[in-house]
């Protein structure tokens, strides 16, 4: 079960990263509410993949 949690904790920090670079790249493009809402989504998920490691 540990390991499970490791990989899925692993998978979130991964959408978190592929989201805030989505998030910078429509920053860029000007396109601010698809860039709030990537970077948005990428604190959730790195804040859920955290969550999961923590020690309890």
């Amino acid at each position: 079960m540990s390991r499970l949690v490791d990989v899925l904790s692993l998978v979130l920090l991964l959408a978190a990263a592929a989201a805030f670079i989505l998030g910078v790249r429509a920053l860029g493009e000007r396109d601010d509410l698809r860039a709030l809402y990537q970077l948005a989504v990428g604190g959730l998920a790195l804040k859920a993949s955290v969550d999961l490691l923590r020690p309890r």
